[in-house]
């Protein structure tokens, strides 16, 4: 099952005539897979929610008008074959 969260937000301190303006949301979606992104917001949306009311939810729901959640989801509860299984490995350039 895709576990959606956000790992972050970007604040403009003033836009628009709001305080404390959230133009980017730093999202990731977890499963079997995982994938992240961090989505451009644009102008505040209307209505205009303050940063001390945002709650996970209401910034989930701006990620999901813009990004197809459907997909997502399918992509990260996809099972993985074992053959696609990876680990980190050092870079070649830092030994």
């Amino acid at each position: 099952m895709a576990n959606w969260k956000v790992e972050g937000l970007y604040v403009a301190p003033s836009l628009d005539d709001h305080s404390d303006v959230v133009t980017q949301v730093a999202w990731a979606c977890e499963g079997n897979n995982s994938m992240r992104g961090k989505l451009d917001l644009g102008a505040p949306g209307q209505p205009f929610v303050s940063y001390a009311d945002l709650t996970e939810d209401t910034v989930l729901s701006w990620v999901w008008s813009r990004v197809d959640k459907a997909f997502v989801e399918k992509d990260v509860d996809a099972s993985l074959p074992a053959a696609l299984t990876v680990a980190p490995k050092p870079l070649p350039w830092s030994n």
